[in-house]
């Protein structure tokens, strides 16, 4: 028998999905849809790569001034040339994912909200994050993420275990 997950690691199980998700989705566009991506969500793609290009510079003259044998040189330099395309690169994927999970985040974490999910999804989420503030005796957030689902699937709320569960945080609520 598997022992039940607490609400702290639910949450994270569905926090690593929905980040997993979208880095898959951010790892699967093209160079220029992520330019595009960046473009419009107001990022200065110029900027970022002057950025990079002055830590690059900083780390030149380091390299520069220890000593180095002949045969070391020929490595390093590819690896500095490397540096100079792999922090802007790196810079502006970081920069591209946070722009695309951040809509999706919440203070609260990953929001039941996203517009790619459909109603009867949302709901279903809404209810599950419902059953955890019960468990967590949040009575009151309890029943109003019960509600919320209702108004998005109303169908769902006819359920036994939802309609258990907005009796158990009722009556807490408001004991006979």
């Amino acid at each position: 028998m598997m022992a039940k997950r607490t609400d702290r690691q639910v949450w994270a199980a569905l926090e690593e999905d929905a980040l997993d998700a979208e880095m898959d989705a951010v790892l699967a566009m093209t160079p220029e849809e992520r330019r595009r991506e960046l473009k419009a969500a107001g990022f200065d793609l110029d900027k970022v790569q002057a950025q990079a290009d002055a830590i690059g510079a900083e780390l030149a003259p380091q390299a520069a001034a220890k000593p180095m044998q002949p045969a070391r040189m020929t490595i390093m330099r590819p690896k500095r040339r490397r540096m100079v395309v792999i922090v802007p690169v790196a810079m502006a994927l970081a920069a591209g994912i946070a722009v695309v999970v951040s809509p999706y985040v919440t203070d609260q974490g990953v929001s039941a909200h996203r517009p790619d999910h459909t109603p009867i999804e949302r709901a279903r989420a809404l209810r599950e994050q419902a059953r955890d503030d019960c468990d967590a005796r949040r009575w009151e957030a309890c029943l109003q993420k019960l509600d919320d689902a209702r108004a998005l699937d109303p169908e769902g709320d006819g359920a036994e275990d939802v309609q258990s569960t907005r009796r158990t945080a009722g009556d807490a609520l408001h004991p006979k």
